[in-house]
């Protein structure tokens, strides 16, 4: 067991990013004794135990005692302290009035009422528990959970944040939402993890490229829809799949690669999913500088979208996608072999993830937001149509 100095350098050592082998030497610790540790309090370190300097001290409460055992009044015995006269009387009350008062007796009921941790509300609510349990068995986010109970329970008992889903999902002493509940988060991760850096994958270069910087701007102001964000997400090589997101609502579609992700079977494959998609919102493509897009050429000419590549090392210019993508990680692993998913298992993926509340959607879902902009492109096609409509000489009557 860690005490002191070394659970200090502990979780130092987490916080700033370093691995556990790192950690254990550093401390001169077993590794497998630094894990237990953070696994313990899911990755999150405990607040540490301090007596809040408005509260009573044991010296104040013996002060209090002598006071008593003298024949002070409540009102002297807190001049003397610098209380409040209503603090002193409340602490005699509660600790068996002015005849059985004694400071060590108050001392150690103190400590008892101030443990932590407290029942969690999780503890003392099972109708909430039971519904975030539900949500979280559907993959949502602790974010999207929180979001959608302050929609639609307006009593404020049915509401919690997203941290104290996280810690009750996280802390191991806490079992409220189920054993394995860490395993609905799209990290399946038992713990915290600090954010780390990650390094350029060095992806070649293309030729005839399209620079991210020549996009009109409505691509970049999110003000016309059908501007979409692509890349691969990669599994046991060869395995991948390839991803597309429209910019605006956020939707998203999954396409199968079964023979890899050579740059001829990615444009077909792209070009077959293109054809699916309205050609009024099929404006643009968006793709990092992968060398499966060598013949983005081809693929414009079949599909009619320009394809426009990000600067070098820079996939934060296509953050859309990024952020989809580590989303899809919940269910596409790194180590899976992709080839196995059909094409239905994908379409299954993609449907969980559009019909999740989104933060960035004003927590409406992208399928709500997707379905709505076609049923307005079919409302607004259909007036035009039938307001260009002229009645012949032969339907005139009279």
């Amino acid at each position: 067991m860690l005490v002191g100095a070394v659970e200090d350098r502990v979780w130092a050592g987490w916080r700033a990013g370093e691995s556990l082998r790192s950690i254990a030497q550093a401390t001169g610790s077993h590794r497998e004794v630094v894990r237990r540790l953070l696994v313990a309090h899911g990755g999150v370190r405990p607040p540490v135990r301090r007596r809040d300097p408005r509260r009573l001290s044991v010296q104040d409460r013996e002060a209090i005692s002598r006071g008593l055992a003298a024949g002070l009044s409540c009102r002297q015995i807190a001049a003397g302290l610098g209380r409040p006269p209503s603090t002193v009387s409340r602490e005699v009350a509660r600790n068996g009035g002015r005849a059985a008062y004694r400071a060590v007796d108050a001392e150690t009921s103190a400590q008892e009422r101030s443990r932590r941790p407290k029942p969690t509300k999780f503890a003392v609510n099972a109708a909430l528990a039971e519904v975030v349990r539900a949500r979280l068995k559907l993959d949502w986010s602790p974010q999207q959970i929180a979001a959608w109970l302050a929609r639609h329970y307006p009593d404020p008992s049915m509401q919690v944040s997203h941290e104290t889903i996280y810690r009750s999902v996280y802390v191991a002493a806490r079992r409220e939402l189920g054993v394995n509940a860490s395993r609905h988060l799209r990290t399946g991760r038992p713990m915290r993890r600090p954010r780390m850096v990650r390094r350029p994958d060095g992806r070649g270069r293309l030729r005839n490229m399209t620079s991210i910087h020549d996009r009109p701007m409505e691509v970049n102001t999110r003000t016309v829809a059908g501007h979409w964000e692509g890349d691969l997400v990669m599994g046991r090589r060869p395995s991948a799949v390839a991803t597309l997101v429209e910019r605006q609502t956020r939707y998203l579609r999954l396409v199968r690669l079964p023979d890899g992700f050579k740059a001829d079977e990615v444009r077909d494959r792209l070009a077959a999913e293109l054809e699916q998609i309205p050609r009024w919102i099929r404006l643009s493509l968006t793709w990092d500088r992968g060398r499966e897009m060598a013949e983005h050429q081809e693929l414009t000419t079949t599909s009619g979208m320009p394809v426009y590549f990000c600067d070098a090392r820079s996939p934060w210019q296509r953050g859309t996608n990024e952020n989809t993508n580590r989303l899809l990680r919940q269910y596409l692993a790194k180590g899976a072999d992709l080839r196995t998913l059909t094409q239905r298992d994908l379409d299954d993926i993609a449907a969980r993830i559009n019909a999740r509340p989104r933060r960035v959607l004003g927590w409406d879902s992208a399928q709500e937001r997707y379905l709505y902009l076609v049923r307005a492109h079919h409302a607004t096609s259909l007036a035009t149509a039938c307001a260009t409509v002229q009645p012949t000489d032969g339907a005139l009557i009279g």
